[in-house]
């Protein structure tokens, strides 16, 4: 009888891959705070990341359990994810952060919405509302068939 292994999350792969993120967490009022970027990750299972941060916001640093999201991309990769879960701060090993993940969201930018140029940049929301507004007036102003009344 053949045992297989489950397979690992698509995440450790990713995270493994672009090696950085932003550290987010969420004070009682659900405000979220940027933390600190971070790298140097290792998974304690499949569920569970641990870092390290150098830095912790100064007024919550009573806390130790609290919401938080990591947020990993990195410039000329074009797939990103954000970890949403639960870290656990233990304030006297440095800031040592262990990090449970609750859901997952994969994002990937595809090379047909990459712009080219600094122009269609800068234009970019400009195009948009003009496009808009010029479909708003052609229906305004759209002429109408009398002969669909009558039928």
């Amino acid at each position: 009888m053949e045992q297989h292994q489950p397979e690992p999350p698509a995440y450790i792969e990713r995270v493994t891959q672009l090696n950085q993120a932003m550290f987010y967490c969420y004070n009682e009022a659900s405000d979220r705070l940027p933390v600190s970027r971070v790298t140097g990750f290792t998974f304690g299972d499949n569920n569970t990341l641990h870092f390290k941060t150098n830095y912790f916001p100064v007024t919550e640093n009573v806390w130790n359990v609290f919401a938080a999201e990591l947020h990993f991309y990195k410039k000329g990769v074009s797939q990103s994810l954000v970890l949403h879960g639960v870290a656990i701060i233990d304030l006297v090993n440095d800031g040592f952060v262990q990090f449970s993940i609750k859901d997952v969201s994969y994002f990937e930018q595809y090379a047909s919405q990459k712009d080219k140029g600094l122009l269609s940049t800068l234009f970019k929301p400009y195009i948009y509302f003009y496009k808009k507004s010029s479909e708003l007036l052609q229906h305004t102003f759209r002429r109408k068939n009398a002969t669909g009344y009558f039928q």
